[in-house]
């Protein structure tokens, strides 16, 4: 039972093991409980968000599991969980990785794979509950965790009645409790790549203390075998133990190796009574993972709750909204909640199992392709320090690996999605005059990208040879149309750190090259298409082409010709002249919208809404935006896709404030706001703030702006804007204006 009369104060909220995670400024808390707007189950199906309780770039993210098949966070609603592991994903599709550490609580017989029904499930930032139940009992179920130790607490009780499920129960019964620990645990998804459990070892080492590690190499993004290690300390004695392997049960056998393996232990319990765990786990060795679960001392669940609740807090105050529905509001604060999901943050040296370097590192960049637009130029707003580390990670992968990643999962290279997004990140940090990192060895890092053919860019690199050669990918290479958009865009991205260092011949040299786009715009068709090596199009173009493997190309990476049309954001006024004016652009744009062929639910897609600013009708923007802002909603299919670390969260967190990013430049787009107030709070200790002046459903018309104190008719604004501070007020009203009409965001073409 609970207990806390004569107990030291939990040290979880002051452990040094956490302090980076909690990137607090000035070590007070904030007041407001943002937390109570969060829904950690909005996005949970389409968005394949984690209800499971985590830190921000917790290294423990803990959550609940199905029976196989799994998604790729290991949950969905209308299954019965299994048991409770504790490192997922969040958001991510493609084949699932993780889910290792299980524990399964049950009373009576030992039953590896059950099947309970569930009720009264509920989850807050840094806690998920809920109760299982089956015919031997109930157990009801709660988690929280710190950065690197996952706590459960099971209360087990039996019902009277198996049909009201009314807590009417005696306190003379006697319950056979038992708690299972799965060493060999994955998310299995059956038709995806799949994980592969190749080795472990597991020990009851005392009589309240099991450890041990498992092995295990595959998922999306190739083997990448990692080991993960685990101790979970036990707040009572066992009555019983036991090990099994490959599902053959061991009573009394302390140890077991190899793969399919697990322990439980035993418990005699009455009614209501409860166990605590403790789990700490560890990608580098057993002695981390002892080290890890002095994270948290004691057996105080409630006071971790609470500590996790107000480290969210801290977070989520970063930004504050007023107006808007409740609806919006926790939509907004679920959306901020979720871009500070992943990565993992591993420490400096004492997490990664690669190297030692005395640089911050991460895992699960999944993928910068994703992240880039996005989450990425958020945290350099609100979170610099935590960008800067990303960057310095980045950095220190390619010292000592030899090339920037595009996705960093499990200590290795992952799969290229698109080109080489570490330029944009990097030269987004550049440009913003993001701090902390070595600008020359950033410069180096990128420069190889365009300068040296990889020897696999399936994972990092370039196809260089042919695109140095023919100015394009051909249709040889899978995904060479848009790999060749994203490579010049890349070059841009290049060339401008080249400008900021003062190498002018490089400066040309690379933006020259991010011309190479052009070479397959289709002028008879306002598209770009696919060309063979001999610089013929490829036969059978259409506007809606795409494989039903779509992910595998052949030509554009999961898109269309009209996902890809408009994606040439470094000069958009040349694009723009390529369809002759702006009026015929406006009509392009109009048709991709109005006949349904834009995807709100992939990240090259993301831009394109912000477009008509370029062709100087900013008010179709507005309403684009505002229209796709409302594919936003409350509950479980409350996301228009996969939430991608956070990337589809942080586009609506942008859309709703009233700016949106151009990643890779210091621009940013006015848009529509959804709230009549928004307080942005930047590291310098000042504020952010905009201010939408009668906004509503009705009202999403930008009819004029100040911003600074000063008359604004651009609809759009530079970085060194409002990084010291500042104030954005946007008169709105029902009917589109001329604001904005005259000067549009700037492109290439203007600087010449």
């Amino acid at each position: 039972m609970r207990s806390f009369k004569n107990k030291l104060i939990l040290l979880f909220c002051i452990s040094p093991l956490i302090s980076y995670a909690l990137g607090n400024r000035d070590g007070k808390s904030n007041n407001q409980s943002l937390t109570n707007w969060v829904d950690p189950f909005i996005g949970a199906e389409i968005g394949n968000t984690l209800p499971g309780p985590q830190l921000p770039f917790g290294l423990v993210r803990l959550g609940p599991d199905i029976a196989t098949p799994n998604n790729t966070t290991g949950y969905r609603s209308d299954k019965p969980i299994r048991g409770f592991s504790h490192n997922h994903l969040s958001g991510t599709g493609g084949g699932a990785r993780y889910g290792n550490v299980m524990i399964i609580p049950g009373i009576g017989a030992i039953n590896l794979n059950p099947m309970p029904t569930k009720y009264n499930e509920y989850a807050k930032p840094g806690f998920y509950t809920v109760t299982l139940h089956d015919k031997a009992g109930d157990v009801q179920c709660e988690l929280t965790a710190s950065n690197r130790v996952g706590m459960h607490r099971y209360t087990f009780f039996k019902l009277k009645s198996d049909e009201t499920l009314l807590l009417n129960y005696s306190q003379q019964d006697t319950i056979h409790a038992n708690i299972l620990l799965d060493a060999s645990s994955i998310i299995n998804m059956v038709e995806a790549e799949q994980t592969e459990n190749i080795d472990g070892n597991i020990r009851i080492v005392s009589d309240s203390q099991i450890e041990g590690f498992a092995a295990f190499k595959g998922g999306w993004g190739g083997e990448n075998p990692y080991k993960v290690y685990f101790v979970a300390t036990f707040d009572r004695p066992f009555y019983s133990y036991g090990t099994w392997k490959n599902d053959i049960i061991f009573k009394n056998v302390s140890s077991q190796s190899g793969t399919n393996i697990g322990a439980f232990a035993g418990f005699v319990l009455k009614q209501k009574e409860e166990i605590q765990i403790k789990v700490a786990i560890s990608y580098v060795s057993l002695e981390n993972a002892q080290t890890n679960i002095k994270e948290v001392s004691g057996w105080y669940f409630d006071k971790v709750r609470n500590c996790a609740n107000k480290v969210w807090n801290d977070y989520l105050n970063l930004i504050e909204v007023e107006g808007g529905s409740p609806e919006m509001k926790t939509v907004f604060y679920t959306a901020l909640y979720h871009t500070f999901s992943m990565p993992s943050y591993m420490g400096i040296d004492d997490e990664n199992p690669k190297w030692k370097s005395g640089k911050p590192h991460f895992w699960d960049f999944y993928t910068l392709w994703d992240t880039y637009r996005t989450v990425m130029p958020l945290y350099t707003l609100i979170k610099p320090e935590k960008q800067s580390a990303i960057v310095q990670c980045l950095l220190d992968i390619y010292k000592h690996k030899g090339w920037l990643p595009d996705a960093w999962t499990a200590g290795d290279y992952a799969y290229v999605q698109g080109g080489t997004s570490a330029d944009v990140v990097i030269a987004d940090a550049v440009l913003k005059g993001l701090k902390g990192f070595d600008i020359k060895e950033a410069y180096e890092a990128i420069k190889k990208n365009t300068d040296s053919m990889s020897d696999n860019p399936y994972k990092y690199g370039r196809y260089q040879a042919e695109y140095s050669k023919l100015g394009y990918l051909s249709s040889n290479i899978k995904n060479g149309s848009s790999r060749t958009l994203e490579y010049a865009y890349d070059d841009y991205c290049i060339a401008q750190v080249a400008r900021v260092l003062g190498k002018s011949d490089d400066y040309h040299k690379y933006l020259k090259q991010s011309y190479n786009s052009l070479n397959l715009f289709n002028p008879d068709t306002k598209f770009f298409w696919s060309k063979d090596t001999t610089g013929k199009w490829v036969p059978g173009f259409s506007p809606t082409f795409r494989r039903p493997d779509y992910w595998n190309g052949p030509y554009f990476y999961e898109g269309t010709p009209w996902n890809y049309s408009t994606y040439f954001p470094h000069d958009m006024k040349l694009l723009i002249s390529k369809h002759g004016e702006n009026s015929n652009f406006v009509a392009f744009l109009d048709t991709l919208f109005n006949g349904k062929h834009y995807e709100m639910g992939n990240e090259p897609g993301f831009l394109t809404p912000y477009l008509y600013h370029y062709a100087g009708r900013p008010d179709k923007s507005l309403k684009q935006v505002r229209e796709l802002l409302g594919d936003y909603k409350v509950g479980r299919l409350g996301l228009p896709g996969q939430d991608d670390s956070g990337a589809m969260s942080a586009w609506y967190i942008f859309g709703s404030m009233g700016f949106f990013p151009v990643a890779g430049q210091d621009v940013y787009l006015i848009g529509s706001p959804l709230f009549s107030k928004s307080t942005v709070k930047l590291d310098s200790g000042k504020t952010f703030t905009i201010i939408a002046k009668n906004t509503n459903n009705q009202n999403l018309y930008v009819q004029s702006a100040k911003l600074n104190g000063k008359k604004w008719d651009k609809c759009w604004f530079r970085h060194k804007d409002i990084i010291n501070g500042g104030e954005l007020v946007l008169e709105m009203g029902t009917i589109p204006s001329e604001w904005g009409t005259n000067v549009p965001p700037p492109s290439i073409s203007d600087l010449k």
